[in-house]
């Protein structure tokens, strides 16, 4: 897995590219504590290079997800491809962690 991070309307965005699964899970989990630790309002994971998601992947990101809500901020995830995008719908991910198609959402979620 490729991690890229940048900032965008203030907030950080974690690029992601390649399979988010238990081989790429310490690497997209350290990334993604750097932004706990620092009390982010928020993170923007851009899935648009998620090419397969499995179970352990899910729940890395559903612990990200909870340990921000925690911190009282949130996580989205942009551009997830259809694969990526109809496992997080099946799994009622997006009640917990909203989806976005494009880029342009970003700024909507920065003025949360």
């Amino acid at each position: 897995m490729i991690i890229k991070e940048r900032t965008m309307n203030g907030l950080p965005v974690v690029s992601l590219s390649g399979k988010l699964d238990i081989f790429s899970k310490n690497a997209f989990k350290d990334t993604a504590e750097k932004y706990t630790e620092v009390n982010s309002k928020g993170l923007i994971l851009d899935f648009q290079g998620v090419t397969f998601m499995d179970s352990v992947g899910l729940g890395a990101l559903m612990v990200l997800a909870r340990t921000f809500q925690k911190l009282k901020g949130r996580i989205i995830v942009v551009n997830p491809q259809d694969q990526v995008k109809t496992l997080l719908s099946e799994m009622n991910v997006a009640k917990m962690i909203p989806m976005y198609a494009t880029d342009e959402q970003f700024s909507a979620f920065s003025e949360l």
